[in-house]
């Protein structure tokens, strides 16, 4: 009963605060309430239906915030439940089943072509929100865990190659696009990360940076003397440019745009300025992520062990970072030869 009254509270409240308020409220109520008898006869306080699924959405949000979740993993919870309710008609959140998700996705599959790995991934979104729900006592079970298992075909991402890199190399147009290719290479960040860089972030001198990754996770990546080269020259022109000395330049963004005001590159920045690159060298695939499987892919086969790639690129799990690497065949013929 109680937790139906602070339930019904937070449904009233849900127009006038926001997720964190919310949030904070819910708390305050539930040590208020904690060791209060409330009594069958009570009244229960029911707000507007319409306005619980858009309740059970924030309180949801408010949670992964304050694990550490970023902003844009968040938008993508949001929008992926939005979009299952959208399409089933703004269902009530806890009359939603496994037939009504099925139909969802095989929509998707059959009329806007999504991949089983990316319906995998919407499905993990839906699935942690009704864990939550759960848990929380707002709904009595998961219809995601009644879907079953998703078969997902295991593809080989192959890494660039030399000739591709030195294709890539020649066709920068300005010493920007060479410094960020050089960095994205040397470093394997995530490109979140390195569009979240300032100047000040860069320890020019031991050749190293550190970086915030996934739940805020800090780490230490480092620079080969080739994308040390560039940055430099990189930052040097940006002086001159923007008409900067070296202290102001410490305050401003890593990388950004060549034309004035020249504002910090986005993701999607960074994103298209890779796909224009590789449209003039004429490599395809050219997305920042395939630079981080490059570099981890290099590096164990010059010998560097699995678990220090792991920690360079930041995953917690070793299987994730083998999903990023591919052994090169003659590394395999070679092992063979000694071995056999």
């Amino acid at each position: 009963m109680k937790e139906q009254i602070i339930n019904d509270i937070l449904n009233f409240m849900t127009n006038i605060l926001n997720v964190e308020q919310l949030e904070q409220l819910s708390n305050v109520l539930v040590h208020v309430l904690h060791d209060v008898k409330v009594a069958q006869e009570c009244h229960d306080l029911v707000p507007a239906e319409a306005n619980r699924n858009d309740v059970m959405i924030k309180l949801f949000l408010g949670s992964k915030s304050t694990t550490g979740r970023k902003n844009n993993t968040l938008k993508q919870y949001n929008s992926e439940i939005r979009n299952v309710l959208s399409f089933l008609g703004d269902k009530n959140i806890e009359d939603i089943t496994a037939m009504d998700l099925r139909y969802y996705y095989s929509y998707c599959r059959r009329e806007r072509g999504i991949s089983m790995s990316t319906m995998q991934t919407r499905l993990h979104y839906l699935s942690s929100f009704w864990d939550f729900l759960n848990t929380e006592g707002m709904v009595f079970d998961n219809p995601v865990k009644k879907i079953g298992t998703i078969f997902v075909e295991k593809t080989i991402k192959k890494p660039f190659s030399v000739e591709e890199m030195e294709a890539m190399r020649v066709s920068c147009e300005s010493i920007r696009d060479r410094a960020l290719m050089e960095f994205l290479y040397s470093t394997g960040v995530r490109v979140s990360e390195l569009a979240a860089l300032n100047v000040e972030d860069i320890e020019m001198s031991k050749q190293e940076t550190i970086v915030y990754g996934k739940r805020s996770k800090e780490r230490r990546v480092y620079l080969t003397d080739n994308a040390k080269f560039y940055l430099k020259r990189y930052l040097q022109e940006r002086m001159k440019d923007e008409g900067l000395n070296e202290d102001e330049l410490r305050e401003r963004p890593l990388f950004v745009s060549l034309k004035a005001p020249h504002d910090r590159l986005t993701v999607a920045g960074i994103q298209f300025m890779l796909r224009k690159l590789g449209k003039g060298a004429g490599v395809k695939n050219v997305h920042p992520h395939r630079f981080r499987r490059t570099i981890a892919t290099e590096l164990l086969s010059r010998g560097m062990h699995i678990e220090e790639v792991k920690d360079l690129l930041g995953h917690e799990k070793l299987d994730t970072t083998m999903l990023y690497c591919t052994i090169k065949e003659q590394n395999v013929r070679e092992s063979f030869r000694k071995y056999a």
